[in-house]
């Protein structure tokens, strides 16, 4: 067996990137004969087998990325296609193709508030009309029920749902039953994570915050941080912060909150929630469905429900710790293998 791995961009700084890494120890475990399809040469030397397209690194139009990663994929003949981008590109005809991920990215509402995102997201909502023949042949697999019901509803099919690998065991480290002294908030900074909700909710509820991620987009960090002067509120941002720090960000935050709306599942949740710590979540996202007694339409909602949070640190904490655990890596990679295997092996008959 052979093994086409299809990522858009190789990195190990996102959710979206520890489900594909983790793939990828899976295939080591199991002495599989993997490549890995990349649309741009990664930023970072990972030692493992990678083919590009462009023999630069470049970082722009992550949506577009995903369709063009075809442009490296297609070189390579493969037995099995395992595609993490989440877009039907067209590989069947070249060997088994899974499809692993979230809703498409341009089917949920956070796309359809502004101009720009309109404009943005066009041509790509053009190309995936062309694309539609793909998912007939193509199997998907959702990483949440959400994301199930968004590709049933653009593409007409039935996916299996596996639910990714989160580091449980590492962020058990910062479990704590009590106190702590801020909102937490875990996203990239750039646009699309909404961000200034953490800020605006922060100064409505009269609670620090501390906002870690890794700082893709620099305008957008500017115009963060004059929202925080403006407001005169008590946030901190963590920038690149590497996994121990998060651990330590993490043992003094009463509460996580999540900005995003539309998110096919959001990985840190379940990482906030390993720390003892009660999430508040968009109800239009795949969160919703882990702890849905605590999600939020409104800003105005969501700070009800932090408050809420914080109260209940101590008797949830426990609880939280117990829902996280049911997201391992190991869970992750025996479920994704035995579907792996199945599917090849029926294919074979």
């Amino acid at each position: 067996m052979k093994v086409n791995v299809v990522t858009h961009n190789l990195s190990n700084k996102s959710g979206e990137g520890f489900v594909v890494f983790s793939s990828i120890e899976m295939l080591k475990e199991r002495n599989v004969d993997f490549v890995i399809s990349t649309f741009s040469k990664p930023r970072e030397n990972y030692d493992l087998p990678v083919r590009y397209y462009l023999p630069f690194n470049f970082s722009r139009f992550d949506r577009y990325q995903r369709l063009l990663v075809w442009l490296s994929a297609r070189k390579i003949r493969s037995d099995i296609y395992l595609n993490f981008t989440g877009i039907p590109i067209p590989l069947s005809s070249r060997g088994i193709h899974i499809i692993y991920g979230g809703a498409s990215p341009f089917e949920v509402t956070k796309y359809s508030r502004s101009l720009f995102w309109k404009l943005y997201r066009f041509p790509f909502k053009i190309a995936l009309r062309f694309l539609r023949n793909e998912t007939k042949k193509a199997k998907f697999v959702a990483n949440s029920f959400y994301s199930a019901n968004t590709w049933k509803q653009l593409y007409g099919i039935e996916a299996k749902v596996i639910y990714p690998p989160v580091d449980v065991e590492d962020f058990f480290r910062a479990f704590h039953e009590s106190g702590g002294k801020y909102i937490l908030t875990i996203a990239r900074i750039e646009r699309g994570k909404f961000l200034e909700r953490t800020i605006q909710l922060s100064h409505e509820v009269g609670i620090p915050a501390v906002i870690v991620g890794y700082l893709s987009d620099t305008k957008y960090y500017k115009e963060l941080i004059s929202l925080k002067s403006k407001l005169n509120t008590n946030i901190s941002f963590v920038l690149n912060a590497s996994k121990e720090e998060l651990i330590q960000v993490m043992k003094d935050a009463c509460c996580y909150f999540h900005p995003t709306p539309g998110e096919h599942f959001g990985i840190p949740v379940v990482e906030s929630m390993a720390a003892g710590l009660v999430p508040v979540v968009p109800k239009e996202s795949g969160a919703a469905e882990i702890i849905p007694e605590f999600t939020y339409s409104t800003l105005e909602e969501a700070g009800s429900k932090v408050k809420e949070a914080y109260i209940k640190h101590s008797s949830k904490s426990y609880e939280m710790k117990e829902i996280a655990s049911k997201f391992s890596k190991a869970r992750f990679k025996e479920e994704f293998w035995q579907y792996i295997i199945n599917i090849y092996n029926n294919n074979k008959k």
